[in-house]
């Protein structure tokens, strides 16, 4: 690996388009930090990533011991289940995400708060709505918004009320004005997809649920109800790109490394293992010497990635239509937003709350483009606002 002239093409263009990366979600829930497990610096673009032959060398070259080993001995992980030893999940998302600016200027990610007499009525409503006697459940959650006009649960829920009594387009603007009380909640957007489905608005639809997966990528019953609709909608849910090949860990005497040898996931795995084993690295590259998962590690690791496949693709050696996407995705400015949907959102479940508006709305494009893409001849890649 060390005597091979890699090109940087793959790598320049990812750097460039995380150059502007966003801080994961400063939050806080509970008394925790909701993305206390991701540490960030706010800007790439004076740090140097490694090529592959200097990342060969510094292992090499360092005292602490790396065991490579063959992906197939690991015990008990199937290969579909690597990305969640990979990227595991973080803390558990809030109920009720709220973005607010702190004294900083930074957006916080908080709890909702609503006046416990309107979150009385809305739990008396309940019973009444589960039975589906919503007459009774509606006169509750206009008696919570009478105590508090600003409760968008209760919002939500008369949304819901018009929409199960065979009413969308009033379920529509109940939605509409939950959302405009809370921009930051996903099922909004998740129940506007809902009832402009119901109007057959299915080029509207699709663009809600966009922006459901934008503020909660992967959302299990989000990515269900698209799967569902899939047809009537003219989409079709992709898979995931990064669908890693290669696991550290840290061990007791040194760091262990899983890897696929015939694979470029090789040096994302070996990348991986050098944040693990090496304090310096880390200290050089965000200030601190302590492990933490970093935007920043997986820019350099993904960079490598993308960059040895680059090599392999033009040598004739490997072709993997998920890279290939990784690649194109890179070439199309978006790096930075795939990294952040099937990475980082795993570990800060709020980190697309923190977004400057811009940054989004960039996301969400990303989401139209590569996660429920339009089939060809379904309609209009036009979406509304």
């Amino acid at each position: 690996m060390s005597r091979r002239h890699f090109r940087w093409s793959a790598v320049l263009l990812l750097m460039s388009a995380c150059a502007t990366s966003p801080r994961p979600a400063s939050g806080e829930g509970s008394g925790k930090a909701v993305a206390q497990n991701v540490r960030s610096v706010p800007d790439t673009r004076a740090l140097r990533f490694l090529s592959p032959s200097e990342l060969m060398k510094r292992i090499e070259a360092s005292p602490v011991q790396y065991r490579i080993h063959e992906l197939e001995t690991l015990k008990g992980i199937a290969p579909e289940q690597l990305v969640d030893f990979v990227w595991p999940h973080g803390p558990e998302p809030l109920d009720f995400p709220r973005v607010a600016l702190a004294a900083d200027g930074t957006r916080v990610v908080r709890s909702a708060e609503f006046d416990p007499r309107a979150l009385a009525l809305i739990s008396q409503a309940e019973p009444h709505y589960r039975a589906k006697r919503y007459a009774e459940a509606e006169k509750l959650y206009v008696q919570a918004l009478a105590k508090e006009p600003d409760n968008y649960l209760a919002t939500l829920n008369l949304g819901d009320v018009a929409l199960f009594t065979g009413d969308p387009k009033t379920a529509l603007t109940r939605y509409e004005q939950a959302t405009r009380i809370n921009p930051d909640d996903h099922r909004s957007y998740f129940f506007r997809a809902t009832a402009l489905g119901h109007l057959g608005r299915f080029g509207e639809a699709r663009d809600m649920y966009a922006w459901a997966l934008t503020l909660r990528p992967e959302h299990p019953y989000v990515t269900e109800a698209i799967t569902a609709n899939a047809d009537t909608l003219g989409v079709q849910l992709q898979p995931r790109v990064l669908r890693p090949r290669a696991l550290a860990r840290q061990e007791s005497d040194g760091v262990s490394v899983h890897v696929d040898a015939e694979s470029a996931w090789f040096v994302y795995g070996l990348c991986k293992a050098f944040w693990l084993g090496e304090e310096g690295h880390r200290e050089e590259m965000t200030g601190e010497r302590t492990y933490h998962p970093t935007n920043i590690e997986e820019l350099e690791c993904l960079s490598l990635l993308g960059a040895v496949y680059e090599q392999f693709r033009e040598e004739g050696k490997m072709r993997d239509p998920a890279l290939d996407r990784f690649l194109s995705i890179v070439e199309a400015g978006y790096g930075s937003e795939l990294i952040l949907y099937e990475v980082l959102a795993r570990q800060a479940p709020h980190v697309a709350l923190t977004l400057e508006p811009k940054d989004r709305e960039k996301l969400h494009q990303y989401v139209l483009r590569y996660v429920i893409p339009l089939e060809a001849g379904s309609g209009s890649e036009t979406v509304s606002r």
